[in-house]
């Protein structure tokens, strides 16, 4: 009998999607599901007793958020991949799960075979990110974008607590500084990238690499 290739937890909430993500993956050869659940609390408990090699994440389950379960995870189970699924795939998303220590991030909106190439892939070691916006395997920043530009010490620190999701009052007490000095350093990082939003900021950051800084 061969060793399975990958062991996978299932976290999702809707039991049809769960169920459904089961019956493709126990199809693949070399994949083995050892479990499925819908909150936070179970998918913690069973990531103790199951000890998967991967994690299907979904971002919004009942009882919290899964991109916070997922640092939750990558701190405590180094060892524990997780492959995040999302119905609403966007650069935000994207960087909180990269920040949450995610090892890829997939809209469920893909066909069933990105679902196992990706696996297939994070099995073996990559990083998939930016699946919708190049080639696989390729981040945006490699593709021909602006060069990064250095920022001071404080505004880059406000950017990647921006990026992480975090509001300005939580930024402020993150850093100890003002709500509205924070939204001081925010306005001068947008108006340096000529962002008019905080989504197209993180985008920009996301593109010129300021992501990984």
């Amino acid at each position: 009998m061969s060793t399975p290739l990958v062991r996978i937890l299932i976290v999702d909430d809707h039991e049809l999607v769960g169920s459904g993500l089961r019956l493709l993956l126990e199809r693949v050869d070399g994949v083995t599901v050892v479990g499925t659940c819908g909150d936070c609390a179970t998918a913690w408990q069973s990531v103790q007793a199951l000890t998967p090699d991967l994690v299907l994440m979904d971002v919004e389950l009942p009882d919290g958020d899964g991109l916070a379960l997922t640092g939750r995870m990558h701190e405590a189970f180094p060892a524990v991949h997780v492959l995040v699924l999302t119905a609403r795939l966007g650069a935000e998303v994207e960087v909180r799960a990269r920040a949450a220590g995610a090892r890829g991030i997939l809209a469920k909106t893909r066909a069933a075979d990105a679902l196992v190439t990706m696996v297939r892939r994070i099995a073996s070691g990559e990083l998939c990110f930016g699946e919708t916006d190049g080639p696989a395997g390729r981040d945006t920043a490699s593709t021909g974008a602006p060069a990064r530009v250095a920022l001071p010490k404080r505004e880059g620190e406000v950017l990647q607590l921006v990026m992480r999701g975090l509001r300005n009052k939580e930024i402020a007490a993150e850093l100890k500084i003002s709500a509205k000095t924070v939204e001081t350093y925010r306005s001068r990082v947008m108006k340096r990238f000529n962002c008019t939003s905080p989504a197209e900021l993180v985008r920009h950051a996301i593109r010129t690499g300021l992501a990984q800084a």
